[in-house]
């Protein structure tokens, strides 16, 4: 089992960064942990900041969502692990609603000050 768990991680991991990789020899990508951070202002400061944290966060995100459904195919009839599943799983999508809440707060911060600005 932990051979199969391995694996499928592994292969999530692969197919949510081969975009970024593809991606990368294009002129369109742009890269939020390339360390020159030239912000000018605090509304591009936080959208650096929420994208850095965003690009941290979302693999975690899967990863405790492979996690969750691996421990619900494995508990069976088992209640103990049934209810630790439950739990994972409704923990990692609380994380991912604030994380993407954040991102929309960021936004709105952003079109805010711009608009006073």
């Amino acid at each position: 089992m932990k051979k199969i768990f391995s694996h499928s991680l592994i292969t999530g991991l692969l197919c949510y960064l081969a975009p970024n990789v593809v991606a990368a020899n294009h002129g369109s990508y742009h890269n939020p942990l390339r360390a020159t951070l030239s912000v000018d202002n605090v509304p591009d400061f936080l959208l650096a900041l929420v994208d850095l944290v965003f690009l941290v966060g979302t693999p975690i995100i899967v990863i405790f969502i492979i996690y969750a459904g691996f421990l619900f195919v494995t508990g069976g009839d088992n209640e103990t692990k049934v209810a630790k599943a439950k739990f994972v799983l409704m923990w990692t999508l609380i994380g991912a609603m604030v994380l993407l809440g954040a991102k929309a707060i960021a936004l709105a911060i952003e079109g805010t000050i711009l608009s006073l600005a």
